[in-house]
Parts: structure tokens; C-alpha cells; sequence
């Protein structure tokens, strides 16, 4: 066990990051030399800076076009993506100790209270009614890669035990990690390791392609 704990704990982290780093690497890339597409301006799209910036920041944050093509979808995606925003939030505040380790732990419980339940609801919408017939294998296994995560997070304790996260993180980061004495983490470790070393050859990556489907096909204005 201490083998595998060693393993999980110290190796793996830095080779998914540099997986995770590599594929997005290489997907931005493929994304950036592809053919700009023909420019059919069919509707009004913001021409400045600001009103580009605005619409992209709503979109994110509202999922507008979800609420308005797919409304029985809208809710547990907001809710989902809500989540994942609250855990990227917790890890940003862990990491750096800008705020207390009691509105961390927060931050991280509440996310993915979240994440765990707009995915799962995803996953019951999905396996009822036309939605059944629209929904790909791979997106199953996104949501619940995403569920996992989340509830993992929770029930070992690792979204709210923040001493033990942090120290473990800043391990990594200065390259000087150690095996989490909590076995229960290692667990939730390794999910989060083939989260990151599938993430960028996923669907899951299209938060990713957010500018090039906005600049190079919808706005058509790639320079």
C-alpha cells in the first residue's frame, strides 16, 4: 500500500499535469491553424472589445443559449457548472491562504454539494424521454467522472479537511510532495489525476474553445 500510496501521491500529480498540459497544449494549437470559416453575418454580434467581453463573461455565467434551445437541461448545468466555478475557487483560495481555512473548507463543500448534484440530476435528465436517444456514451461518462469527483471530495472529507489539502498542494507545487497521511485522500487524488490526463481530450475541454467558437465561427473575426 505504501508502494501504490507513493505512486498516486508524488508521481502520478506531476505526470497528469504534464499529460493535461501537453493535450491542451496541442488541442489549442489544432484549433488555432484550422481554416477561418466563411463570414456570413447573419445577426447582430457585438463589435467592440467590451460588448464581446460582456457577452462572453454572461454566457459562462448564465449559460443563456442552454436556457434558451434546451431549458430542461439549463438548471442542473448551471448548477454543475456553478460548482466546478465554487471548486476552482477553493483551490485558488487554498493554495494561496489569501482568506480563513473555515470559508476555504466552505468553498469547497458547497461546490461540490453543487457539481455533485447538477451532474447526477444531468444523468437522470438524460436517461428519460428524447434525451435518452441524444446522449452519447462519452457524455455519461463526463458527468460521472464529474460526480465522482464531487462526492469523493465530500464524503472523505478531502473539499473540507483544508490543512491537510493545502499542505499536500503546496507539496507539489515546490516540488517536495509527500503522501497524504489520510488513505481516504489518495482515492480522491487519483480521481482527480485521470479528471486532469482526460480532460483535455474530452468534451469537457470546450470551456477551452469558448474563444475560437466565439471569435472564429460566431463573430467570425479571426485575425
Amino acid at each position: 500500500m505504501e508502494g501504490i500510496g507513493y505512486v498516486i501521491g508524488v508521481v502520478l500529480p506531476y505526470a497528469a499535469v504534464g499529460v493535461c498540459l501537453a493535450g491542451s497544449l496541442y488541442k489549442i494549437s489544432f484549433w488555432a491553424r484550422a481554416p477561418k470559416h466563411l463570414h456570413w453575418e447573419l445577426f447582430p454580434y457585438p463589435r467592440t472589445t467590451a460588448g464581446k467581453l460582456e457577452e462572453m463573461v454572461v454566457e459562462v455565467l448564465t449559460l443563456r443559449s442552454l436556457y434558451t434551445y434546451n431549458r430542461r437541461l439549463w438548471l442542473p448545468s448551471l448548477l454543475m457548472h456553478w460548482g466546478i466555478y465554487l471548486l476552482a475557487l477553493w483551490l485558488l483560495v487554498l493554495v494561496t491562504g489569501l482568506l480563513s481555512a473555515g470559508f476555504a473548507g466552505m468553498l469547497g463543500t458547497l461546490g461540490g454539494i453543487l457539481a455533485g448534484a447538477g451532474s447526477l440530476w444531468l444523468i437522470f435528465r438524460r436517461t428519460g424521454g428524447d434525451l435518452r436517444q441524444l446522449s452519447s456514451p462519452v457524455e455519461y461518462l463526463n458527468l460521472l467522472l464529474i460526480f465522482l469527483l464531487s462526492f469523493g471530495g465530500l464524503i472523505t472529507g478531502f473539499l473540507g479537511s483544508t490543512a491537510e489539502v493545502r499542505e499536500y498542494l503546496l507539496g507539489i507545487l515546490t516540488f517536495s510532495p509527500r503522501v497524504p497521511t489520510n488513505p481516504l485522500f489518495l482515492w480522491e487524488i487519483l480521481l482527480g489525476e485521470l479528471f486532469l490526463i482526460y480532460l483535455p481530450f474530452g468534451r469537457m475541454f470546450h470551456f477551452a474553445a469558448k474563444y475560437f467558437s466565439y471569435h472564429r465561427v460566431k463573430w467570425g473575426e479571426a485575425d
